[in-house]
């Protein structure tokens, strides 16, 4: 079993700076994991679900599309001034640790790339309280993969072969040598922690998706990975040194003015109480 995340753990997406620049160039698939939890709970909608971890508010705005009410929770104010407003959603100031709703309040409770910064002990805890007993927890991380696919233009693909290999051999030998991941929990679910804290995995599925950058907007979205912003949180770097040396870096990866096409790959879990509690 993995060790818990250490307590205390900096919350590196807190700034309006990092909260803009995620708004922007991360990633939006989270229609399709809506559209799994439908097509797997056999409805078309959901009553009340809960978005716990929520950004600025990207994974909300897809589950607005599924469920009559989102409540959509996050401890960063800068990321929740960037969600964009939705009839159907509610955002909140809060943790995943303290789930303040009432008991059985929600019939889905989601978790979008961010339950590897929770005390997973006392999130699990709260969504035994506050999840309905057919309740649906959904449990999923998007991966960027390091993987190149030829960019298409409106005259087909670039003429020059996908660099799949010097991409994610940089990614491996240069950038993650430079930038070490910082501690945290582990990225994928712990299958045998759910199961401790009473949950049942009843599903898994993953699906890759393909992201267009050019090369500003990815070393934007490089920004936004806790590597870098551990960084410049700990005083190794300036946010200027670190674009100065990614522009460096990748500038015979991706060409100037012509989009490189990444592979991301997102892995979701599905979740219900155990019927033992």
């Amino acid at each position: 079993m993995c060790s818990p995340p250490p307590k205390n753990l900096p919350n590196y997406f807190t700034s309006a700076e990092v909260a803009a620049r995620y708004t922007k160039v991360r990633p939006f698939f989270h229609d399709e994991v809506a559209r799994r939890l439908c097509a797997f709970a056999g409805v078309q909608r959901f009553r009340s679900a809960l978005d716990v971890g929520c950004g600025s508010g990207q994974s909300s705005i897809a589950l607005a599309a599924i469920a009559d009410r989102v409540i959509a929770v996050d401890p960063s104010r800068g990321m929740l001034s960037h969600a964009a407003p939705h009839p159907n959603i509610t955002y909140q100031l809060g943790s995943a640790e303290h789930l303040d709703f009432a008991a059985g309040e929600f019939d889905l409770v989601s978790v979008g790339s961010a339950l590897h910064w929770f005390d997973q002990d006392r999130f699990y805890s709260q969504c035994q309280k506050v999840m309905s007993p057919a309740a649906l927890l959904a449990v999923y991380n998007d991966h960027f993969t390091a993987h190149m696919q030829p960019a298409i233009t409106a005259r087909g693909a670039l003429p020059y072969p996908a660099p799949a290999i010097p991409c994610h051999r940089w990614m491996r030998t240069r950038f993650l040598k430079r930038f070490p991941a910082p501690q945290r929990g582990m990225r994928d679910i712990d299958e045998p922690k759910a199961v401790q804290c009473g949950f049942e995995v009843i599903e898994r599925s993953s699906f890759n998706h393909l992201v267009p950058f050019l090369r500003q907007e990815f070393v934007s979205y490089l920004l936004t990975l806790s590597n870098t912003l551990a960084a410049i949180h700990s005083g190794k770097d300036t946010h200027a040194s670190i674009v100065d040396w990614l522009n460096t870096e990748l500038a015979s990866l991706v060409s100037d003015g012509m989009p490189g096409s990444f592979i991301f790959k997102c892995n979701l879990w599905l979740l219900r109480r155990s019927p033992a509690l």
